[in-house]
């Protein structure tokens, strides 16, 4: 028989509200006292058993520790941290079912099991502590499982620490790409090969032309129905043509 589904913690938009109403969480959450509002899923499954929450608490507090936080909040510590915990979330086997798809599940981290983190990393802005793309840790998994190469690959995480935030911004918050994995490491694949071309700093307006491009190309045609060396080719092409037009100012 397949293993149980751990059923993970879940917090409504209501209770995520009333937290941030209140700076009482700011000082940390305990994982072994849950909130009242907490509630987990109807049917099937084993609720997340106390020790294994403190573990999943503890593992992202010291990857948070590592990075600067409580004290240090500069750009660099930020980025180092959401590099090493979206490595560390899309290792978890706790959060490889359904229930990592579920926003009130990230809410409920977000909003009280890291809540110090979220503050730490994105202030009181509600849409970091609300379940969706843009939720502090949702947006961090959703990045790590993405941009996984796999367990074969030498670097399987080297396209997790290479893109930017702008380039992560542009495949997750984008449903045509995103919705397709295949697509969405190739678009990656080929940032980080149109990045070494172009530079860095080049890049968020030719990732933005290229996005445009590939979303319309695939329109026309799938281009998940490529093969892997035809779907390389079309995106380092697309590239070429995007920074192309946004060196000579044309309309993208």
């Amino acid at each position: 028989m397949p293993d149980p589904v751990i059923l993970l913690p879940r917090l409504g938009a209501a209770a995520v509200e009333q937290l941030l109403a209140c700076t009482e969480g700011d000082a940390g959450a305990v994982p072994e006292s849950l909130p009242d509002a907490v509630t987990y899923g109807a049917v099937g499954g084993s609720r997340l058993a106390p020790a294994d929450l403190r573990t999943l608490h503890d593992g992202v507090l010291a990857i948070a520790r590592a990075a600067g936080w409580p004290g240090t909040s500069t750009k660099a510590a930020r980025a180092e941290f959401d590099t090493a915990c979206a490595i560390h979330l899309a290792q978890m086997p706790v959060l490889r079912s359904g229930e990592a798809h579920r926003g009130d599940v990230w809410a409920f981290m977000a909003a009280w099991l890291f809540r110090p983190i979220t503050v730490w990393r994105f202030g009181v802005t509600p849409e970091r502590h609300h379940g969706g793309i843009r939720n502090t840790f949702q947006r961090l998994w959703l990045r790590g499982v993405m941009l996984d190469r796999g367990e074969d690959n030498s670097d399987r995480w080297g396209l997790v620490r290479a893109l930017t935030e702008d380039a992560c911004v542009a495949l997750l918050e984008r449903p045509a790409v995103s919705a397709d994995r295949r697509l969405a490491l190739a678009l990656a694949e080929g940032w980080v090969e149109a990045s070494a071309r172009y530079g860095q700093a080049a890049m968020q307006p030719v990732m933005r032309a290229a996005t445009i491009r590939i979303r319309i190309r695939n329109e026309i045609y799938a281009l998940a129905d490529l093969s892997p060396e035809q779907l390389e080719t079309t995106i380092d092409g697309i590239f070429s043509d995007a920074e192309a037009a946004v060196r000579a100012g044309r309309p993208v």
